[in-house]
């Protein structure tokens, strides 16, 4: 979930939020997302391993050990993991941007003051996981004490709330 560069370190001081994405939750997101003959950027670069999982399920995925605050790529979606450090600021700037994005974040994001700042008027849905993901550190694996959901805008999805089956 590394920013480009390395620049999350001075958000960040000594907390780790060098995960990458398990396989897993990018299945979820993709099978009700339409990612057909879309770009789809993950900014949050960390080991590089999105745009080989995204490969292998066939998506076009921009994923590029850059700066999110610096670089805008021609995209069509974001959908990613970002380091959770600094979420308020990723949201911030994925609503400046005004495209569909989708972000893997812990559950307790919905009730921060921001997000009711940001989204009162805008239509968010949610696919929320069954079960707490394995993140990936080099060769570790790491389950959080908290669940994730992705926190999707701008997509035109079924329901508002999705629960995994």
């Amino acid at each position: 979930m590394r920013l480009g560069n390395n620049e999350n370190q001075k958000f960040m001081g000594d907390r780790n939020d060098n995960y990458s994405t398990p396989k897993e939750a990018w299945e979820l997101v993709i099978r009700h997302i339409d990612t057909t003959d879309k770009k789809v950027w993950c900014p949050f670069y960390n080991e590089g391993l999105a745009e080989k999982l995204l490969k292998e399920l066939s998506v076009e995925c921009i994923h590029n050990d850059k700066d999110f605050f610096e670089e805008e790529p021609d995209f069509d979606y974001i959908i990613d993991n970002p380091p959770y450090t600094i979420k308020q600021k990723i949201f911030e700037r994925c609503v400046k941007l005004d495209k569909p994005f989708a972000l893997l974040v812990p559950i307790d994001t919905l009730e921060r003051k921001y997000m009711n700042k940001l989204f009162k008027s805008k239509d968010l849905s949610l696919i929320i996981p069954i079960k707490r993901y394995n993140f990936i550190n080099g060769d570790k694996k790491t389950t959080p004490p908290f669940k994730t959901i992705w926190v999707c805008y701008g997509f035109n999805l079924d329901k508002q709330i999705i629960f995994e089956e």
